[in-house]
């Protein structure tokens, strides 16, 4: 899976010289947090919510509401925004974009294919995604089955036996729990009656740990 499959294209930009309350009333009228800043066609910086609402005065400032507004009617994205952000490109994969998310500590990465920004992505957009192949919005249970090894088999056995009940398999992944070798199984089924799929599991000699 490619980012370019997940990731918000053609977002709405601005540039370094716009004044930061215009960014900000775009973010809010658009529902959004991050706004790429392009000057001439080129990426130069990102501004966000957060940074924003940093740069205003504290409430407990001893200016007047007249010299608030006075100063954050000064300040531009340019004074504010992250230059030269961490980029890209629409041929990313999925999981190298989680990796440098958690390694970087970034929540969001411009999407820029030969010099130009065709797109970005956010955490909302990889948790979406997330969402929707774990079929977490469907009609669904979850079984997970405990110490599965590696045998060659395995699976085609647990899926036979879901195939008997006629039921609809909306994902199937592993995980390793620390200090283990050996995965857990986590599938995710389009029923909610799964008691007498887990008993044939279980008569099968899978340690079936939760199902629901």
């Amino acid at each position: 899976m490619r980012i370019r499959d997940v990731m918000t294209k053609n977002p709405l930009i601005v540039d370094s010289e716009t004044p930061i309350f215009e960014a900000k009333g775009i973010m809010k009228e658009n529902n959004i947090r991050r706004l790429p800043v392009v000057d001439k066609g080129k990426l130069v910086g990102i501004i966000t919510e957060r940074m924003i609402l940093e740069a205003s005065p504290s409430p407990a400032t001893s200016l007047s509401i007249h010299e608030v507004h006075y100063l954050i009617s000064k300040m531009k994205v340019k004074d504010i925004m992250v230059r030269n952000p961490i980029t890209i490109s629409s041929d990313t994969t999925f999981k190298d974009v989680l990796l440098l998310g958690q390694e970087k500590r970034i929540g969001s990465f411009p999407v820029v294919d030969k010099g130009k920004l065709v797109g970005i992505t956010t955490e909302s957009d990889l948790v979406r995604f997330i969402t929707t192949i774990w079929g977490a919005k469907e009609k669904a249970s979850t079984l997970i089955i405990e110490g599965v090894s590696q045998r060659f088999g395995l699976f085609k056995e647990v899926v036979s036996i879901i195939d008997r009940h006629e039921v609809t398999i909306l994902s199937i992944m592993t995980y390793i729990p620390p200090d283990r070798v050996d995965c857990n199984l986590i599938i995710r089924v389009g029923t909610k009656e799964v008691d007498s799929l887990m008993r044939d599991l279980k008569k099968a000699k899978f340690k079936v740990i939760y199902g629901g």
